[in-house]
């Protein structure tokens, strides 16, 4: 009988574990802008402004980003730009645009879905009319 309640009780500490896990997972994949601003000052800043104007390596300004792309199509593009030029005619363009003739680079980081949605909400707050 000691077996079955020890059994019965791990089976029931592992649900209940179970559960706090999925629930965290759930609440994990809030975007955040405050986090995404200090991904971005980590990363992207280095090439990119927060302004309309092309940084020095012609990098992008990117004030007003989401009324020229939406979240879905800038969250492909900062996953893995090269890959997505492959099968959009759009990102192939922006990434061959570039006048110095370099390339967005996919970053190890942006494999995250977490931080691509933090960017994104971040970039959401750079509007185009402030």
């Amino acid at each position: 009988m000691n077996t079955w309640v020890r059994i019965a009780a791990v089976l029931i500490l592992s649900l209940s574990f179970s559960e706090s896990l999925i629930a965290e997972e759930e609440s994990v994949f809030t975007p955040d802008a405050a986090r995404g601003a200090a991904i971005f000052g980590a990363i992207c800043v280095h090439c990119h402004l927060i302004s309309y104007e092309e940084s020095r390596m012609g990098a992008p300004g990117l004030k007003g980003v989401l009324e020229r792309y939406d979240a879905k199509w800038l969250d492909q593009w900062i996953k893995s730009p090269e890959a997505f030029a492959k099968k959009d005619e759009t990102a192939a363009d922006l990434l061959g645009s570039n006048k110095h003739g370099l390339k967005m680079p996919t970053f190890p980081a942006m494999q995250n879905d977490q931080k691509r949605a933090d960017i994104i909400e971040y970039l959401k707050t750079l509007k185009g009319d402030e």
